[in-house]
């Protein structure tokens, strides 16, 4: 998937839309790895810097802002214009830029920080390129707070997605959700690639959020407007649909029972 496809769907497409957190899996999600930075008394110290990768409308340090007891000292970077705007407007004395997480290593150039975030970026930006980049911008003792999907979400979708009849119709083809994310397997590959960094993993669980998908509309309100499969939709022209493939849909796919796979992992650099 291209950074040009990225930067089009979450700016074009979800940023007025993703604060509206359909199913409220976002926000479910951040409580738990800010739950985790609580646990480990992150936020009852000093000055906190902070850095979210990806940090889209600045919900996560909205969040974080409300949980401490400490002053945070927000840093972001995201590759949507139009999301960083509505962060701006949201975090006071927020710096941040716009950018590609790939490429962290080029900015803030000669900072450290407390701690860095990546919440839902890393089913476009593989772990394994993030991490070493991550490392580099803690200080020693800091921490990587990372919330993400694995590759056993959607199974019922997947499952749905199976059939040849409903690949014809969607244009599908032989591709699948795998296809479009880079997803770690699991927790422990996120340990894995943690502790080849150097950091330790001191808090770990898997989240699990139950999702319904009534019809076509209530997948296209979570999926597509919510960002959560928006490249995918788009590539496969789902976002087009006209009334008699809805129709289809409606018939041949939904209602679907779900659930979602979420990771959230704290480590710690040595």
């Amino acid at each position: 998937m291209s950074t040009t496809e990225v930067h089009h769907a979450y700016n074009d497409v979800v940023a007025t839309h993703y604060d509206l957190d359909p199913q409220g899996v976002i926000g479910r999600s951040l409580d738990r790895g800010i739950a985790q930075m609580k646990e480990e008394g992150l936020l009852d110290g000093g000055d906190l810097r902070v850095l979210d990768v990806g940090m889209g409308t600045g919900l996560f340090l909205e969040k974080l802002r409300l949980a401490s007891g400490s002053p945070i000292v927000p840093f972001g970077i995201d590759l949507a214009e139009n999301m960083l705007e509505v962060a701006h407007r949201r975090i006071k004395g927020l710096e941040a830029v716009v950018g590609d997480a790939s490429n962290l290593d080029a900015f803030f150039p000669g900072r450290e920080f407390d701690c860095v975030c990546t919440h839902f970026v890393t089913g476009f930006v593989s772990m394994r390129v993030l991490a070493p980049q991550i490392a580099r911008k803690l200080r020693p003792g800091g921490y990587w707070s990372l919330v993400g999907g694995t590759r056993a979400a959607y199974p019922a979708l997947q499952a749905k997605g199976d059939s040849k009849l409903l690949r014809w119709l969607s244009g599908a083809g032989s591709r699948q959700v795998d296809d479009t994310v880079l997803n770690p397997t699991d927790e422990r590959e996120v340990a894995e690639v943690m502790g080849a960094q150097g950091l330790d993993v001191i808090r770990t669980e898997t989240f699990q959020p139950p999702l319904t998908f009534e019809d076509f509309d209530t997948f296209m309100e979570f999926g597509y407007r919510g960002g959560w499969l928006t490249p995918l939709i788009e590539s496969l022209g789902l976002h087009r649909a006209g009334s008699v493939k809805r129709w289809a849909l409606d018939r041949l796919v939904f209602p679907v029972q779900d659930s979602h796979n979420i990771v959230a992992v704290l480590g710690r650099k040595r």
